[in-house]
């Protein structure tokens, strides 16, 4: 991007349909409800600011990353996941619909990755809804590698609870049919899944085989999701020698 698009303030988003992705996590597909389709721009891994006024006696702001990335210009798409006690995500998945309005700004954010800038190997690794920023980079990744020749190695190790649990699934599987891009899915309460999926939660013994052949002194790490799992993943790079400039972390908590 040479000159950025940017909208100021408060934008008003139509939610343009809702995809069910999981029992607990939906998709909202959304555009500028002024001028239609996404009147900005974005790095893959940025995300929206969403101020909530009518679901609580105070309005209510919360930030979700774009699922989407920068090259479908007629929307954008974040991924919610119901979690306990979370007003928003409830109403969200409970009450939010095609037609509605939603109030952001943005996209803002320092959790994010150019994809043609540089040409260092990334690996990423994600909990849960964490993974959603990575979908966006991954599959920004992969447009550029067919359409530009970009040949820079994206490795996905992501924890799951169960099968029932994968969000976003189904793009994992279509970006990971890129050569240049591997997806590794762990899960750690389905003991009975098919060998394509690892088992257990991510921990220094999950992380040493899933960084095996990688060169940690020329990789580019980071890491999104539950504190608890991101401390595991820093310590474990941070043990291997892998200074504190190549490891970035976005909390899903």
């Amino acid at each position: 991007m040479n000159t950025r698009r940017i909208k100021k303030g408060w934008m008003n988003l139509k939610i343009k349909e809702v995809i069910l992705e999981t029992h607990d996590t939906k998709t909202f597909i959304i555009e500028d409800a002024d001028e239609g389709g996404r009147p900005w721009d974005f790095y893959p891994g940025q995300y929206l600011t969403f101020r909530f006024d009518g679901i609580s006696e105070k309005p209510v702001v919360r930030s979700y990353s774009l699922s989407s990335s920068p090259n479908q210009p007629d929307f954008s798409a974040f991924t919610v996941k119901e979690v306990d006690q979370g007003l928003v995500s409830r109403w969200l998945l409970n009450e939010a619909k095609k037609g509605d309005i939603l109030r952001a700004r943005g996209p803002i954010g320092k959790f994010y990755l150019d994809p043609m800038q540089g040409s260092t190997p990334v690996m990423m690794i994600a909990g849960g809804s964490g993974v959603t920023p990575f979908v966006s980079i991954m599959r920004e990744a992969k447009y550029h590698r067919e359409h530009a020749g970009l040949q820079r190695h994206f490795s996905l190790l992501v924890s799951y609870r169960s099968r029932e649990d994968l969000i976003l699934y189904d793009e994992l599987k279509k970006i990971q049919l890129d050569p240049f891009i591997s997806t590794t899915i762990t899960l750690t309460r389905d003991l009975e899944a098919g060998a394509e999926f690892w088992k257990g939660r991510i921990s220094p013994q999950i992380l040493k085989k899933f960084t095996a052949s990688a060169d940690l002194n020329n990789t580019l790490f980071m890491s999104c999701g539950p504190d608890e799992m991101m401390k595991i993943a820093v310590d474990f790079l941070k043990d291997q020698g892998v200074p504190d400039e190549r490891i970035m972390t976005e909390s899903f908590t």
